[in-house]
């Protein structure tokens, strides 16, 4: 799991950030540069595209290589 998840949680707790991460990272060549407010941005652009096709942020990060980050964040938003 990556900075950029964490970052991502603390952002939008109710979005899984590995596939938030993923999404960005279809448009982004590199997220080094991109400031908070971009980031705060794609979280709701990605809660957007979850709400119009469920399991998409699932499948992007299963595509990008972020299956088993996606599968940690899940299994932890189920525990407590």
């Amino acid at each position: 799991m990556s900075a950029y998840q964490t970052l991502l949680h603390q952002l939008a707790p109710d979005l899984n950030p590995a596939g938030v991460e993923a999404s960005m990272r279809t448009q982004y060549f590199s997220l080094n540069e991109l400031d908070i407010a971009t980031f705060a941005a794609e979280t709701k652009i990605a809660a957007h595209c979850e709400r119009l096709c469920p399991g998409i942020l699932r499948h992007i990060a299963a595509h990008m290589g972020f299956a088993d980050d996606f599968a940690k964040w899940e299994a932890m938003s189920h525990v407590a």
